[in-house]
């Protein structure tokens, strides 16, 4: 009886990426059955944060997350185990997720410049951050987060692509630089190279918006008091 309580625990990364796990995943039947609902336990907070952070409400993303695990269902027969386990569900993820995208870009195009000058490009940048970080926050909460806070989140909506692809992956996932770079289909150098511009670009995209921001709160100079 007591053999039954590591079948049932939920597993961490580590041991998903275990050739013996691969192993259960892999068996035919009841084994393979019950692998796989503990490797969808230990990996669906993980894997829907990282779809979240990228896709603006949580039933679409929810979507995406039932779609890459019937990815991942699908394509382990063909699984070589030549990466992690996890490293190939993050590669499937982030597929489906460049996937979705495109598709709502090219849905909402025309409706965009139908409605463009009826919102300023300022008010779509704040809508769209705050629809990827404000799901369980309630009002009052979301009205006093932090500022800087969220210029790096916006900071980081404003990054090129790839740089923040990278970022995403490597800061925020926290996963290494050459799982990054087979996630992405690119180098590790290219990985390392996207990484520094995006941090980079970061700190300078905060400092400039934060002095603005003095800026404006400032008393001019010569204001009503030189007024004769």
């Amino acid at each position: 009886m007591s053999g039954m309580k590591p079948s049932q625990s939920i597993p961490d990364f580590e041991e998903i990426n275990s050739p013996e796990f691969l192993e259960m995943l892999l068996a035919k039947g009841p084994t393979g059955q019950r692998a796989f609902a503990r490797m969808v336990q230990g990996t669906h907070d993980r894997f829907l944060g990282f779809i979240r952070r990228q896709l603006p409400s949580q039933e679409e993303c929810l979507e995406v997350l039932q779609e890459v695990y019937l990815a991942v269902h699908k394509g382990l027969p063909g699984f070589a185990g030549k990466s992690k386990l996890t490293t190939w569900i993050y590669s499937l993820a982030h597929h489906k997720i460049c996937d979705r995208i495109a598709d709502r870009d090219r849905g909402h195009k025309e409706l965009t410049e139908s409605r463009e000058g009826s919102r300023s490009t300022e008010n779509a940048g704040t809508d769209r951050w705050s629809g990827i970080t404000s799901w369980d926050a309630p009002p009052d909460r979301l009205m006093a987060r932090n500022a800087v806070e969220g210029l790096i989140g916006k900071a980081v909506e404003a990054l090129p692509g790839p740089a923040r692809e990278v970022y995403r992956l490597r800061d925020l996932e926290g996963l290494s630089g050459e799982e990054a770079a087979e996630i992405l289909g690119i180098t590790p150098e290219n990985v390392r190279v996207q990484l520094h511009r995006a941090r980079r670009q970061i700190v300078d995209w905060v400092q400039e918006k934060m002095a603005g921001v003095r800026n404006a709160k400032e008393p001019q100079a010569g204001g009503r008091g030189s007024e004769t």
